[in-house]
């Protein structure tokens, strides 16, 4: 099985920027992707939205039936393409937000920040929710396509003394691969890619 590798992911993101192609830490066992609207107050980690990671993603069939998400990193841009189309070019490009609720749920967000079609609505209103949770505690809810996310602040950000994040000591890394195993797509040969041509159940 694939691991993520964040170095690659920050080349690939240079590529396609370029026209290429609680009372202790939060528990660190059961991180998922959420989202941040039925997180209550929250906080991201990083000092800057240029810190964090971007990944492409596609959305395929388990064997159960159940559609997942799957992040695409291989880095070869020829390669990278041929996965894309083997995906049905259903291909989004996320940040992989790392999060931490009030009562220490740690949790990945992944706002979409390019597809197809997309609006810049959504892309502009998820990055001015993450500049503003990089600041401190807040509230994010999806509205509409036409409001796209919405968030405020927590009224004591200011104040010294308000609750303090506590994070889980895996590295970004870490998480991504525990969040993502077995859906970390580097060829075009994973079972998904393989199961989406219709080759075989």
């Amino acid at each position: 099985m694939g691991k993520f590798n964040k170095d690659l992911a920050k080349k690939i993101q240079l590529q396609t920027a370029l026209g290429g192609g609680s009372d202790g830490p939060a528990d660190s066992q059961g991180i998922e992707i959420k989202s941040p609207g039925k997180m209550y107050w929250f906080t991201i980690k990083g000092e800057s939205i240029d810190e964090l990671i971007q990944v492409e993603t596609t959305k395929l069939f388990d064997p159960d039936g159940e559609q997942v998400e799957y992040v695409i990193q291989a880095e070869d841009p020829g390669l990278r393409e041929r996965i894309f189309n083997k995906a049905d070019d259903n291909v989004s490009t996320k940040l992989i937000v790392r999060c931490v609720n009030w009562f220490g749920t740690e949790f990945l967000w992944l706002p979409t920040i390019k597809t197809k079609g997309n609006s810049k609505l959504a892309s502009q209103s998820a990055r001015k929710a993450i500049e503003r949770g990089l600041q401190g505690w807040i509230k994010c809810q999806w509205k509409s396509n036409s409001v796209g996310w919405q968030s405020w602040s927590h009224p004591g950000n200011d104040d010294p003394d308000i609750k303090k994040p506590e994070w889980s000591n895996m590295s970004d890394e870490e998480i991504i691969d525990q969040v993502f195993d077995g859906r970390i797509i580097e060829s075009l040969d994973h079972e998904a890619l393989i199961r989406n041509q219709g080759v075989k159940n």
